[in-house]
């Protein structure tokens, strides 16, 4: 029974994903940004911060908190605005900031 379950919870995260993630909200458009970026399984266990400041142009900061296993250091906080476009959708731009 435990071997099932390990078994669901390394196969589920990848194939729900672009069903969970589906960029109605800020936090669902940036999970969705890490899963298109090739981390399914980060999407789901990212760490996300509202910030303080919003952008006119590119919305809502937020400050983003996961594990890239491509990235030397591992851990990556990362600087992301989301905005709602004319589809009720959210945009998101990325960056590691200064």
């Amino acid at each position: 029974m435990s071997l099932l379950i390990v078994v669901l919870l390394a196969i589920l995260p990848p194939l729900v994903a672009p069903m969970v993630h589906d960029q109605d909200s800020p936090r669902s458009a940036l999970r969705e940004a890490i899963y298109q970026d090739g981390h399914p399984y980060q999407s789901f266990i990212a760490f996300i911060k509202k910030g303080e400041y919003l952008d006119q142009e590119y919305g809502q900061q937020y400050d983003v908190y996961w594990y890239d296993y491509n990235s030397p250091t591992g851990e990556t906080a990362t600087i992301c605005y989301a905005k709602e476009n004319v589809n009720g959708k959210y945009e998101v731009a990325c960056g590691t900031g200064p």
